[in-house]
């Protein structure tokens, strides 16, 4: 065994159809969490999608639906409460990696309540945005200090590789080439 990848969790938050023509980095973040997702499905890293308001905002982008990971419906910024209600959170000592939409609403609120919690979160940088792109700089930035890690997603997946040996090495690796 190389590494325990179930030691991660990813956390889709709110990356939802409606938001696409009011952010101009949507399909950049859509790119790095298709790949994100592809992975997590080659690792057998567990995938939980939030959506804000989807009867308003719309549901979860279809190119990530693809993945068919299970969602849930929220009206707080935050999807803790969300996550803690449906008792779908697989570990709280899993470490949290998160991509989505707001960075500086939806997935701050998020990512501060499970620091909160004393859980570990990954955010990674490439799959985060806002409408305002200082939004996003002064929200990761915060984060950051507040003791998240922030990243992007070529970090992470060969964190959750950990060795060129690992049998999903090449796959993975391809992802991101």
């Amino acid at each position: 065994m190389h590494s325990d990848t179930h030691q991660y969790e990813i956390l889709i938050v709110d990356i939802q159809q409606n938001f696409q023509p009011h952010i101009d980095q949507y399909e950049s973040v859509i790119e790095v969490s298709q790949k994100l997702l592809s992975a997590a499905r080659m690792l057998e890293i567990p995938i939980l999608a939030f959506e804000q308001y989807p009867k308003g905002l719309g549901h979860t982008d279809s190119r990530l639906m693809a993945f068919s990971p299970p969602v849930i419906e929220k009206t707080a910024f935050s999807a803790m409460a969300a996550m803690t209600q449906s008792a779908k959170s697989l570990s709280p000592k899993s470490i949290k990696v998160i991509v989505g939409l707001e960075a500086h609403i939806c997935v701050y609120q998020t990512v501060q309540d499970l620091l909160k919690c004393g859980q570990q979160v990954y955010v990674l940088a490439d799959g985060v945005c806002s409408r305002d792109r200082q939004h996003k700089i002064w929200a990761l930035e915060q984060l950051r200090y507040d003791g998240a890690k922030v990243m992007c997603l070529e970090t992470f997946l060969f964190e959750a590789l950990k060795d060129a040996t690992h049998p999903q090495f090449k796959q993975v690796s391809k992802l991101i080439q």
